[in-house]
């Protein structure tokens, strides 16, 4: 090759490399500027409710700068409270592969990705990503509150026990009876599986916890039902009336069961007479010694009873209308007749109704948390 045709070849080569930086240059100058003023008023327009314009604007500025990390979290929390999960989790998936992102960036991440989660049904990998989170920040009491209800969605109880028991900051009292609760529920997990020996161990640790806890004491008497120990069940239905006499209507049903299994059901009357020395308008035991009494052919006792409940509870529609059939057998058809005709003005409910006093939910069974808001103790049992 001779030395011109060598230098030819590199003029060229120079020549191509300098048309290649100058085109790149100019692609480069060519970059959309990010408007400022798009992305604040996008920020406006959230605050402001208006979430298909800040949507639009948020996209857009997406586009512009793909470095502006806020506006794809913001973006994807969108897409999630749409409902459109697969898209919001994408997006947070996207970010967390960035390794530029700051300590900050990657924790806001983690929690949008959370939420997506759990918003979808994901529990346990809403629990993975807050576990980390909590790991990179032991302290933040949000993160912590938010793990800790997952662990309730879940059924969790020991990692929710554990870590409320960790960061708990409430009142000593209130974070032992949930503490409590927790105990409780891990054992009725057991006692489903059959496992009775755990779950009562489970139910007098939660004692420990909250003296008068009113689940424990009534599901020990059941497990220890369940196994035949009729004395043990009696002992602790007995505590439960001991501590907490307005609960007792609870485990009168079992009680009076078991009493008579043990051949000491005589001993009922005595024990309904206690609770109405403690409280002579609980309608429960009323009714229940009302019923006793009728059984026992002690009709006016029992009229006398059922009287006092509808003094107390004009709409007790079960002591009405027992006291209008006791009023019939007697031969006191008029009384019997006013009492009947008295319920044409009232609206009893079918059953007792536990209102959350909280959220307002209502149900017919009594709860220790509410489904609805998920706070402890709102039932006022």
């Amino acid at each position: 090759m001779s030395a011109g045709h060598f230098l030819s070849i590199v003029f060229a080569f120079v020549i191509i490399f300098t048309v290649m930086a100058f085109l790149w240059s100019r692609a480069k100058g060519k970059k959309r500027k990010v408007s400022p003023e798009l992305y604040i008023d996008a920020l406006k327009a959230l605050l402001a409710g208006e979430e298909r314009t800040a949507f639009q604007q948020l996209r857009q500025v997406a586009r512009d700068d793909p470095d502006n990390v806020d506006a794809y979290l913001r973006l994807g929390d969108l897409f999630r409270k749409n409902k459109r999960y697969d898209k919001a989790l994408q997006i947070h998936r996207e970010l967390t592969l960035r390794p530029s992102l700051t300590q900050e960036e990657k924790e806001e991440v983690l929690t949008s990705l959370a939420e997506d989660y759990s918003a979808s049904g994901k529990h346990d990998k809403a629990i993975s990503a807050l576990e980390e989170l909590l790991k990179a920040s032991e302290k933040d009491e949000k993160v912590a509150f938010r793990l800790l209800s997952e662990y309730e969605e879940t059924g969790d109880w020991e990692e929710a026990f554990q870590l409320r028991k960790k960061t708990s900051h409430r009142r000593e009292d209130e974070a032992n009876r949930i503490l409590a609760l927790y105990k409780v529920l891990w054992g009725r997990d057991r006692a489903e599986k059959g496992e009775l020996h755990k779950a009562r161990v489970a139910y007098k640790e939660a004692l420990n916890y909250d003296e008068k806890c009113v689940p424990a004491y009534i599901y020990l008497g059941q497990a220890y039902h369940r196994d035949q120990r009729l004395k043990d069940a009696v002992q602790y239905w007995k505590k439960l009336l001991e501590l907490a006499p307005d609960a007792g209507y609870l485990v009168f049903d079992e009680l009076e069961k078991a009493l008579f299994e043990l051949g000491e059901y005589g001993e009922i009357s005595e024990v309904y007479e206690r609770i109405l020395s403690h409280n002579p308008k609980d309608t429960f035991a009323l009714f229940a010694l009302a019923r006793i009494y009728e059984k026992k052919g002690m009709a006016e006792a029992a009229i006398e009873k059922y009287k006092q409940i509808v003094d107390v509870d004009s709409t007790f529609l079960s002591a009405r209308l027992s006291l209008a059939k006791l009023y019939q057998e007697e031969g006191r058809k008029d009384e019997s007749t006013d009492l009947l005709d008295d319920l044409i003005e009232i609206l009893p409910p079918a059953e007792r109704v536990f209102t959350c006093q909280q959220c307002g939910h209502t149900t017919g069974q009594p709860l220790w948390r509410c489904p609805s808001c998920k706070s402890w103790n709102s039932f006022d049992i």
